[in-house]
């Protein structure tokens, strides 16, 4: 059974990611899933879960390197559907010319925006 952040196949033969498991009307699950489109725009589509074959489960391990919206981190790991990353300390420059410099963080987001971003479908 696919779980939040799985990477899937489609009848189609479409690769998706799981981004939510919910409960359907009659009883079953379906499966809320997200992928890039050729213009990398994000598409969704809702699917029965039992009707899904896993790619790829757990995509990450601790220490994997990744990327948050561009920033580089290593993951750390997934609770609750959320991944954690440890952001990489970095520096940045501000409109007046200024380098301010920014500590490592902790980043949490949804494992499955972060498996869309890290890995090709």
């Amino acid at each position: 059974m696919a779980r939040e952040g799985d990477i899937v196949v489609t009848e189609s033969g479409l690769k998706w990611v799981v981004l939510e498991l919910i409960g359907n009307a009659h009883g079953g699950q379906d499966a809320r899933l997200i992928r890039k489109s050729d213009d990398s725009r994000s598409t969704g589509l809702l699917k029965d879960a039992a009707g899904l074959t896993v790619v790829e489960s757990e995509p990450f391990q601790e220490g994997d390197r990744v990327t948050v919206n561009g920033l580089a981190g290593s993951y750390l790991e997934t609770q609750n559907g959320f991944a954690r990353v440890l952001l990489d300390a970095r520096t940045m420059t501000t409109e007046t010319g200024l380098s301010i410099g920014l500590d490592a963080a902790i980043a949490s987001m949804s494992i499955a925006l972060l498996v869309l971003e890290n890995r090709a479908l």
